[in-house]
């Protein structure tokens, strides 16, 4: 049964997850496939941004973020950053 929502990796997105050591790069492909199934999520890990994020989610794979928008039946990736880098001004 294919899942509700499909994901797509922006090309940023690609390189963000290409420059991550192969252990985080398996947990974060492993969270994609539940945010296919689910990308509303319970909190504290999936989580709608508030301020200048308006409109974008975040995921929590420790210790980093993955920022997406879902549009229709589509979650696309654009961002994986570690928590520090999300968090500065």
């Amino acid at each position: 049964m294919p899942a509700p929502f499909a994901a797509r990796l922006t090309p940023r997105f690609q390189g963000d997850l290409e420059e991550l050591p192969a252990s985080i790069q398996d947990k974060i492909l492993e969270a994609i496939k539940r945010l296919e199934t689910n990308p509303f999520g319970p909190p504290p890990k999936i989580g709608k941004r508030k301020g200048k994020g308006i409109g974008q989610w975040r995921l929590e794979v420790w210790p980093y973020r993955v920022r997406y928008h879902i549009i229709e039946q589509e979650v696309v990736l654009y961002r994986v950053r570690h928590r520090k880098e999300t968090y500065r001004g």
